[in-house]
């Protein structure tokens, strides 16, 4: 049995019984340092004791601390949790120029150190006794406890600190280590859990719920809310935890993935679920089939919904989940341009599709996947053509392009009459051929020059600055850049006949 009480340490004179005097310590504890006083009745302070005849008191400031200490009769073990209650007050009759009480509480080793601080009161400012409970874990083994005034939060340099101690609890009580794990209920439910347990010398321990009044290390079957923790050891300490548990976060997100034609079923749904406990299971429109992969593919267009259930029974629905029907996807009026002469292999297919989802891809035999509608640089022939949507529907045809007959080359008319009549009005150059940097130029017989134009399609009406020239011969040039990229000039004679 001694064994199992290792750890609760006994407290000699806890009512700090002893004969009033200045520099002082009451009987069973040593003086640490400066000059603590047993009260009442020295130096102004006249507080009635709250236990017993007499009790300890100090003042303090940043360079002045008043402590008085005990050597145990067993040491604070490291990593043990102890608790000490005791009584405090402001001592006011000390100094008018003090600010409030504090305490603090030390380890030591030594009478004269304080190695470790376990504990602060903080500042208090009761002028009537009030009762204090530290709990404090020491990080090393400590045969001395040191209380005294807590000189870290002085309140200024000159004995900022006033207070006074009495009826300490009699032993030291080791606490027992209390730990719990939660699993938090569904939304909305009361399916929570929470687990408890504890270590310490005092075992067995003993565990009460509050407000329910449930005994037992496990609470089930409980909502979110607020819980109190009541753990009894057998040395008679209580320890109190104060437990929140939350509702289960447990959210699911559907991305839709569109696919194919209007009218086939390849679309799908990827889920991705956050919170809550795996492993999930998924069910689409309420129907009993339930799938453990987080997708559904081989979908036709439409609104569905999809129940999302966690191993707990957690469930969260996505609703209205829509998956769009495309347009339907054609290409009925391609336009052709054929080649502009014998060889030059310059014929184009404009491709212009309707409906699917764009952007568009092209393909033709040695063209593959380009996004440019035009087809450029073709020779004659038949074409078989693939166009695909961004969801990956394909749509396909032939297309032919005609063969050309006329050579590649320039015509020029040998004579034209300008006469109004609707008929040969014009001297217009007959391109067979895809040329650039066109210029025609006509001159008299002297040289003149009488019309200029870089358009291919302009001609000359047998004028010079809107005045008739008369019937009779005159020159022409042309420049320009073959389809074979040749830089070319041709001359020669027109006639004018009125």
């Amino acid at each position: 049995m001694a064994a199992l009480q290792a750890q609760d340490i006994g407290i000699r004179n806890p009512s700090l019984e002893g004969v009033p005097a200045q520099y002082r310590a009451p009987g069973q504890w040593l003086v640490v340092s400066s000059t603590p006083d047993v009260q009442p009745g020295i130096t102004g302070v006249t507080q009635p004791a709250s236990d017993g005849a007499t009790y300890a008191a100090f003042r303090g400031s940043a360079y002045w601390l008043e402590a008085i200490a005990q050597k145990l009769n067993k040491d604070m073990q490291q990593g043990r949790t102890y608790r000490l209650s005791m009584d405090l007050v402001f001592a006011r009759g000390y100094d008018s120029a003090t600010c409030y009480g504090a305490l603090a509480i030390y380890g030591g080793v030594t009478l004269t150190d304080t190695l470790e601080l376990l504990w602060q009161s903080g500042p208090f400012y009761n002028t009537e006794w009030k009762r204090f409970t530290a709990e404090f874990t020491p990080h090393a083994d400590y045969p001395y406890i040191v209380v005294g005034g807590d000189v870290r939060i002085a309140c200024n340099n000159d004995y900022g600190i006033a207070l006074a101690i009495d009826h300490l609890a009699d032993t030291l009580r080791e606490l027992p280590v209390v730990t719990y794990k939660e699993e938090p209920p569904c939304k909305g439910m009361s399916n929570g859990r929470i687990v408890a347990s504890a270590t310490g010398t005092y075992a067995p321990f003993t565990f009460t719920w509050e407000p329910l009044g449930v005994t037992g290390s496990i609470l089930d079957n409980v909502p979110a809310g607020t819980y109190v923790l009541v753990t009894h050891a057998r040395n008679g300490v209580d320890v109190r935890d104060t437990i929140v548990v939350h509702e289960t976060e447990f959210n699911g997100n559907a991305t839709i993935i569109p696919k194919g034609c209007a009218g086939e079923s390849q679309n799908k749904i990827l889920l991705h679920t956050e919170g809550g406990t795996g492993p999930y299971q998924y069910m689409l429109n309420s129907m009993p089939d339930v799938k453990l992969s987080p997708e559904f593919d081989q979908l036709y267009a439409g609104t569905y919904s999809i129940v999302i259930r966690d191993a707990r029974g957690c469930i969260d629905t996505l609703h209205n989940l829509l998956i769009p029907e495309p347009p339907p996807f054609s290409s009925d009026n391609n336009i052709v341009t054929g080649m502009s002469c014998a060889g030059a292999n310059d014929a184009k297919i404009i491709f212009t599709p309707e409906g699917g989802v764009p952007p568009y891809t092209y393909s033709l035999p040695g063209i593959v996947a380009m996004t440019d509608s035009i087809a450029r640089n073709l020779s004659s022939g038949m074409y078989t053509y693939h166009i695909t949507d961004a969801q990956e529907c394909t749509i396909s045809g032939n297309i032919d392009v005609p063969v050309a007959t006329h050579p590649c080359a320039i015509y020029a008319p040998n004579a034209f009459s300008p006469d109004g009549d609707g008929i040969n009005d014009v001297f217009r150059i007959k391109v067979f051929d895809r040329i650039s940097d066109f210029r025609l130029s006509v001159y008299n017989r002297w040289g003149l020059l009488l019309y200029t134009t870089t358009d291919v399609t302009s001609g000359w009406r047998g004028d010079y600055k809107d005045v008739p020239l008369p019937a009779g011969a005159y020159l022409w040039m042309v420049t320009y850049t073959a389809g074979k990229q040749q830089q070319m000039k041709q001359t020669g004679t027109v006639i004018i006949i009125r």
